[in-house]
C-alpha cells in the first residue's frame, strides 16, 4: 500500500467534527476485505488476531471546519467555527461546503486594503465579522445552491511535498493518525498479530473528544494507543521550550498535556521497544489533549503516540515523512510484541 497516497486520500475526504459520514465511508471503501463496526455515535473499528494482549490503536477521524448559522437576504453566509482554530487562518480562503446538491464553493473576503482605514489593517476580525461569499445575490438564490442551516464546510486543501521530506496539508491532525490505522491494517491483515489488536476511529475529538469518551465507557483493553499529532517547536520564535519536539526527530511520546500525565507502564514500554529496535522517540509536555485522556478517565491504560507536525491547526500543518514511517514501524513493533 502506497503510503502517501492513503494519507492524501483520507486527507481530500470531507470529515468535520460531528459530520464524519464521508471519511467513515472512505475508510471503509479502502478496505471492503475487513469487517468493522460502527457504534451508536458513529466510531468506526474492527479487530484482528487472538490471544495475547488486548490492545486498542485509535485515532480520530474529524477535523476543524465550520457551520453555515444564517443566510443573509443577500445571499452571504454567516458561519461558525468547529474546534480550534486561530481566525486569522480564515481570513481569504476558499471554502467547500458540503450541501445535498454536492459541495458548493465559497470564499471569506477580507476589505480590501485599497478601500482600508490604517485601524481596520491593525484589528484582528472576529467570527461574527466574517461571511462566506458564494457568489449569489440573494438568499433564494443560495438556497437553489443548496445553502441552508445548517451545513458543514471547511477550507479548502493543497497538498504539497517539499523535496521528498516533508508533507505540508491541512488536516494532517489527525488523517495521519487515521492513515496509520489502515496501514496497520493493511499489514496485519496479511500478518496476523499474536495480540487482540482492535482499530479505532473515533469522532469528534476536536469539540471534546466525545467519540473516545463514548468507545472507551463501552470496551475494555489492556493499552490502548492514541495516534495523533503534537505542534513541533523547531520554529524561529525562540520558543522551543514550550512544545520541544522536532519535525524529523521521531515519534513522540506525549506524556503529560492539560488533561494530566498518561499511562508511565505504557510509556516504559514504548520506550524500550524503540531503544531494542534503535528507533529515535521523543517525549514532551505539552498543551492541549487527546482522545488518550478520555481512556484513561474511562479506567483503561493509555497514552498518546504523535508525529510531531508544524503549524498545527492551519492550513500549512507540516509533517517529516520519515516521522511517518518511523512511527509505523514503532506502532508494529508494539502490536506484535508478544508480552505477559
Amino acid at each position: 500500500m502506497d503510503k502517501i497516497r492513503v494519507l492524501k486520500d483520507l486527507i481530500d475526504t470531507f470529515g468535520i467534527s460531528g459530520f464524519e459520514g464521508p471519511i467513515r465511508e472512505k475508510i471503509k471503501e479502502l478496505f471492503p476485505q475487513a469487517e468493522f463496526k460502527e457504534d451508536e455515535v458513529g466510531n468506526l473499528s474492527t479487530t484482528i488476531g487472538s490471544g495475547g494482549r488486548q490492545i486498542a490503536f485509535m485515532a480520530h477521524m474529524d477535523e476543524l471546519g465550520f457551520l453555515i448559522s444564517y443566510v443573509e437576504k443577500n445571499g452571504y453566509l454567516r458561519f461558525k467555527p468547529i474546534g480550534g482554530w486561530d481566525v486569522r487562518g480564515a481570513y481569504n480562503r476558499v471554502v467547500e461546503i458540503l450541501t445535498d446538491q454536492g459541495m458548493v464553493q465559497g470564499v471569506i473576503g477580507l476589505k480590501p486594503p485599497h478601500l482600508s482605514k490604517k485601524e481596520e489593517f491593525e484589528k484582528v476580525l472576529s467570527w461574527d465579522d466574517l461571511y462566506i461569499d458564494i457568489g449569489v445575490e440573494s438568499a433564494q438564490e443560495a438556497k437553489e445552491r443548496g445553502i441552508v442551516p445548517i451545513l458543514p464546510a471547511r477550507l479548502k486543501k493543497d497538498f504539497t511535498i517539499l523535496d521528498e521530506k516533508y508533507v505540508v496539508t491541512r488536516a494532517l491532525d489527525d488523517r495521519v493518525g487515521c492513515a496509520l490505522n489502515l496501514l496497520l491494517l493493511d499489514e496485519f491483515l496479511h500478518n496476523p498479530p499474536q495480540n487482540t489488536v482492535t482499530l479505532v476511529w473515533t469522532i469528534q475529538e476536536e469539540t471534546g473528544l466525545r467519540g473516545a469518551q463514548a468507545f472507551s465507557a463501552r470496551n475494555s483493553f489492556d493499552e490502548i494507543y492514541t495516534l495523533d499529532t503534537v505542534s513541533a517547536g523547531n520554529l524561529p520564535w525562540g520558543n522551543f521550550h514550550q512544545s520541544p519536539a522536532r519535525t524529523g526527530g521521531g515519534p513522540v511520546i506525549r506524556l503529560a498535556d492539560r488533561k494530566g500525565v498518561s499511562s508511565l507502564r505504557l510509556r516504559n514500554f514504548i520506550k524500550e521497544v524503540a531503544r531494542k529496535n534503535k528507533i529515535e522517540v521523543q517525549e514532551i509536555v505539552t498543551g492541549g489533549s487527546t482522545d488518550a485522556a478520555a481512556a484513561f478517565e474511562a479506567g483503561l491504560n493509555s497514552i498518546p503516540l504523535c508525529i510531531p507536525v508544524k503549524y498545527t491547526h492551519s492550513q500549512v500543518e507540516m509533517m517529516s515523512i520519515a516521522d511517518y514511517h518511523n512511527t509505523l514501524k514503532l506502532l508494529l513493533l508494539i502490536g506484535t510484541n508478544r508480552r505477559q
